[in-house]
């Protein structure tokens, strides 16, 4: 693999590194620095000098992400410049879905309008202690909050949670009893909303609860039912992954839905089309996440490019994936859930993988562990030992729960007692599942405890990372994003530019 057939892989490690020095560098001096690439790239072109272009523009595109991802400073009125801690009868609209974390903990993301009657802005994260009222995104409610500020752990190295936060726009939290909590309006739940919520229920009437939480899990990303043996299972086993909603899940809906739609003999266009809009209504359902951005985005591209009648380059979708992501979410560059998705997907597509269904599986469980090791060890200083085993189980089990489980959700829909039926298909399966994670799970030395890599690894792996999409950052040679272009269009035409079509999506 190399740069002429991934042209987008510059740009992309370009934006992020200029997000990773923001906060280390003023507005001013990064939009002087913008400026005077974009004046002496084209500088540059103009008398020929594609090279020397390509490093000033590429520096110019560093000062784009840093910029970005610098952040704007609060508003007055924002409720971090309160003073914290206190109380206040705070009034807002509800920015998501109430998350039930515990049976009686419920969190709230509330846009604030008014702190005692006076006009705030920003959002707070509350933790109600309880059963609330029935809420729903976009509700306005009231509430006597008791706020402080976000705060995390205070041992050096470990998770910051307050960071995490605040890349989420959150830079005030508090909580409230359930009971305090006053809807000021009764609207109608999105669409969205109201289909997961159907999905859920369904699963809840046809299926044990411990079953009906690991398909929920499994479909939807939804672990709020999950018993906490089997949650702890799928983490010991190192098979947590198929519980986030990813690549693997749309990866599986797409080709579904392309399937269904090529056995009902629709032109290839229009089965593209329609694996399009369910695909992107999916991620509508399950939400926003880093994971489920990045699969949505690589999935509509190739489903695009068969759309268009055109080939598509895997790495080159996946380097456009995470230039879409971060520059709408900058933030997400520091998450664990982007870096891991990135990680394991960059592993799959590179790394030479040997023949055949069993050494294949293995080879593409090794090659996303190894890629999510760094990532792993920074953020929870652990390593899965039985992981790259236990997936050769896990994923096809999962895998088939996930179409059986979809089908079955879609079913109930049209017909409950229908749908009740597919869901004793997928029982026995999720039995199966379960059983193998537990297996996984008990076996001595499943993970072991380590310490972060250190500075000099970090960069290693990076180094190695940039060599893997061909890029040696010691090189003297930088790429051209014109010679790229014009051998990314030469091997379109061959036919070749697809790099691991069946790993599109993963």
């Amino acid at each position: 693999m190399s740069l002429q057939r991934t042209p987008l892989a510059p740009p992309a490690i370009a934006f992020g590194a200029g997000i990773a020095v923001a906060s280390v560098t003023g507005p001013g001096i990064l939009l002087a620095a913008w400026l005077a690439a974009v004046t002496i790239g084209m500088g540059l072109l103009a008398f020929g000098r594609t090279r020397g272009a390509t490093v000033v523009l590429l520096a110019g595109v560093a000062a784009v992400g840093a910029l970005r991802g610098g952040g704007a400073p609060l508003p007055p009125d924002h409720v971090a410049r309160l003073e914290l801690p206190s109380v206040a009868q705070v009034d807002g609209r509800l920015a998501a879905e109430p998350t039930r974390w515990a049976p009686d903990r419920t969190r709230l993301l509330i846009d604030a309008a008014h702190a005692d009657g006076s006009p705030v802005s920003g959002r707070i994260q509350v933790t109600v202690y309880g059963v609330p009222p029935p809420l729903t995104d976009g509700q306005r409610i009231a509430a006597p909050l008791k706020l402080h500020r976000a705060t995390g752990f205070r041992n050096p190295g470990t998770f910051d949670y307050a960071a995490h936060l605040a890349r989420e726009g959150i830079r005030v939290v508090a909580t409230a009893r359930a009971e305090s909590l006053t809807p000021l309006d009764d609207p109608s739940p999105p669409w969205s909303v109201r289909v997961k919520r159907a999905a859920i229920a369904a699963m809840d009437r046809a299926l044990p609860p411990a079953s009906a939480a690991l398909l929920a899990g499994l479909l939807l990303g939804d672990r709020t039912e999950l018993p906490r043996d089997i949650d702890d299972a799928f983490r010991l086993a190192g098979v947590y992954h198929v519980l986030a909603v990813s690549g693997f899940n749309v990866a599986l809906l797409a080709a579904a839905v392309w399937a269904l739609c090529r056995l009902l003999r629709l032109p290839r266009r229009a089965s593209a089309a329609i694996a399009i809009v369910v695909v992107i209504g999916f991620a509508l359902v399950v939400g926003p996440s880093p994971s489920v951005l990045r699969a949505v985005v690589m999935a509509v591209l190739v489903l695009a490019a068969l759309l268009l009648e055109r080939e598509t380059s895997v790495t080159n979708s996946l380097a456009l994936a995470a230039l879409a992501i971060l520059a709408v979410r900058p933030g997400d560059l520091f998450d664990p859930g982007f870096q891991l998705s990135f990680a394991a997907t960059l592993g799959i597509v590179v790394a030479p993988l040997p023949r055949g269904a069993v050494l294949g599986a293995l080879g593409v469980s090794t090659a996303a562990q190894l890629a999510v090791l760094p990532v792993t060890l920074a953020h929870f200083n652990q390593l899965s030992t039985i992981g790259v085993v236990a997936n050769l189980g896990v994923v096809p089990l999962a895998g088939a729960a996930t179409i059986v489980g979809l089908v079955a959700v879609s079913l109930s829909f049209l017909s409950e007692t229908v749908g009740v039926v597919a869901f004793d298909a997928v029982w026995p399966v999720l039995l199966a599942l379960r059983g193998v994670v537990a297996l996984a799970a008990r076996m001595p030395g499943a993970v072991v405890h380590l310490p972060a890599p250190g500075r000099i690894a970090v960069q290693g792996g990076v180094e190695r990372g940039a060599q893997a999409v061909g890029w040696d950052p010691t090189a003297g040679a930088p790429f051209s994003w014109e010679s790229g272009c014009s051998s990314s269009r030469s091997e379109s035409r061959r036919g070749r530019s697809c790099d691991r079509p069946t790993a599109s999506c993963a």
